[in-house]
């Protein structure tokens, strides 16, 4: 699994070798040549495979209406509101949707403009793999493990989508290459900045940038020379920290009547929302979002069910634990000295690095109670990283084997070599026609439903007489399209878990004219005991509008 091409093996005639890193020379202009070609036709199919027909899938209205939203106002922009009065905000950083605010205010707020971020995102994913591997591992291993990035359909899907998990890829395999750095020359520097851009990367999807940071951080550890391991661990955690809470740090020091409330908060507070409902709460079923198919388990990703697991990531996931045992088989059977030295060299640790990653990913997402499939996106990269590794490392190997008609193993070179190109092949075949399947069904990684349509937004437009609010909803999940697409204020009634309008202030708003109407979308509760009572006061005070599913106009103060 460890191969990398700088120096002769010292047993050229078995083993699968690990070389010492030295500064390579310039290799011929044909070579080079060469080798900037692959990188530039693998970075064309993932940029084909993420950027066709991108206009044709759903936005997730979710984070599209805080996109509308934040592009209306620097104190939106800056807080994440989900609707332009800025009552209310996305429960994470909007460090992502900055981006895509941006590309919205350049192209125009359309499915382009909000998926092109993510999109550049998984590419520049791909594009950073490769750097990472080539000068430790070799052009084989790179080209191999960024391909695959390339095509594997979980990433397609994934960055063909409006949400932050590509981005999110990108940081962590840019933190990859700085603490590869870090081990090759030993200087701290790296490793700070390797923590830092965890730390940026934390602000983007908050815990799920934990997937990453065990085996990063014990990359951090492995670049510090004898005696300064304690400097390196304060200086990247203080940097970490610094970063990942710099940007809830300041937005707390603003008084809750300044700014949104955030969704997901019991009291307003953001450090909750960001240490507890999208950090603690995420590992088991309390306030997490996503399917609870087939259950948590360690088959769960090889699920074949409606989520289809299997076709998204499941089958890489086979072919990379099944190279990586055998290079693991091969490595071992090199005897002790050779395993220690391969262990202890940058390129070796960088190796246990990735597999470090990959495995505390596949144990994570396995052990999850409720999973969106696009969290996944957060430990392909190692996925692909190992097997690009572990092929090529079994590629090299075979390479090694005498081919002298005295050495039994020669003659199982060819077959090995036939097994690898079918591994490869198949993997690469299997992955691009679940791409195509994506792309011609416009898939999208959301499961948020849009209970608003363009003729209610049209309704609400030409009857709203001067209210300040266009519609008020039971939670903000109801009405998001509706701010989407009209890009105008709404009266959100509760969050997850508490009141944000009480019935006092209900009723005002209502007798003030500044509200007209209260849209019921299908799974709102109007009585009951554990039912909010405003809720009930707005479903009782209120009679159907014609024609407008769902949709009640305000009849009393």
């Amino acid at each position: 699994m460890f191969s990398c091409p700088n120096r002769t093996s010292v047993n050229a005639g078995t083993e699968l070798a690990i070389r010492p890193v030295e500064t390579p020379s310039r290799p011929p202009g044909g070579a080079r040549w060469a080798v900037w070609l692959a990188l530039g036709l693998m970075l064309v199919l993932a940029s084909a495979l993420r950027l066709w027909k991108i206009h044709d899938v759903t936005g997730n209205v979710f984070y599209d209406a805080a996109v509308r939203s934040m592009g209306t106002s620097w104190h939106d922009f800056f807080f994440g509101a989900l609707e332009p009065s800025g009552t209310v905000s996305i429960d994470k950083p909007p460090v992502d949707l900055w981006l895509q605010v941006a590309s919205t205010r350049v192209l125009g707020f359309d499915l382009v403009g909000l998926h092109l971020p993510e999109a550049l995102g998984g590419v520049a994913a791909c594009g950073l793999l490769f750097g990472v591997l080539r000068r430790p591992f070799g052009f084989a291993a790179a080209l191999a493990a960024a391909l695959a990035l390339a095509v594997l359909p979980v990433s397609v899907l994934t960055a063909r989508s409006d949400t932050m998990d590509s981005v999110l890829a990108a940081l962590e395999v840019a933190a990859l290459w700085c603490s590869w750095r870090a081990l090759e020359s030993g200087r701290m520097r790296w490793s700070v900045l390797a923590a830092a851009v965890m730390g940026l990367a934390f602000n983007v999807k908050l815990s799920e940038m934990l997937i990453a940071l065990p085996a990063l951080a014990l990359l951090w550890l492995w670049a510090a020379a004898p005696g300064t391991r304690v400097r390196v661990a304060l200086a990247t955690v203080g940097t970490f920290l610094a970063v990942a809470l710099s940007w809830t740090a300041i937005a707390s020091l603003t008084p809750t009547s300044m700014r949104p409330f955030p969704i997901g908060s019991a009291n307003g507070s953001i450090w909750h929302v960001t240490l507890v409902y999208d950090g603690l709460d995420r590992l088991s079923s309390h306030g997490g979002t996503g399917t609870a198919e087939g259950g948590a388990g360690p088959l769960r990703l090889l699920s074949a069910g409606p989520t289809q697991y299997w076709t998204l990531i499941g089958v890489a996931l086979l072919a990379t634990s099944l190279l990586g045992l055998l290079a693991l088989v091969a490595l071992v059977a090199q005897g002790r000295e050779h395993l220690l030295s391969t262990l202890r060299s940058p390129p070796g640790r960088l190796a246990v690095g990735v597999v470090v990653w990959f495995l505390t990913g596949l144990v994570a997402f396995s052990a999850m109670e409720r999973l969106q499939v696009r969290y996944l996106e957060a430990f392909a990269p190692a996925v692909c990283a190992v097997f690009g590794l572990s092929l090529s490392a079994l590629w090299r190997g075979t390479l090694h084997r005498r081919r002298s008609s005295g050495d039994p193993g020669s003659r199982r070179v060819p077959v090995l070599r036939v097994g690898l190109l079918c591994v490869g092949i198949g993997l690469l075949t299997a992955s691009l026609n679940k791409d195509a399947y994506v792309i011609r069904r416009a898939r999208s990684d959301s499961l948020l439903t849009d209970f608003s349509t363009p003729a209610l937004s049209r309704y609400l437009r030409a009857h709203r007489d001067g209210t300040h609010y266009e519609v008020a909803g039971a939670n903000i999940n109801d009405v998001v399209g509706l701010v989407a697409r009209d890009d105008l204020p709404v009266l959100v009634l509760n969050s997850v878990d508490g009141s944000l309008t009480h019935t006092r202030s209900l009723r005002a708003l209502v007798a003030g004219r500044r509200v007209r109407f209260y849209f019921v979308a299908p799974h709102p509760c109007h009585s009951g005991r554990h039912c909010p009572y405003n809720q009930i006061w707005a479903y009782a005070h209120s009679t159907p509008v014609p024609r407008q599913p769902g949709l009640r106009r305000f009849t009393a103060s």
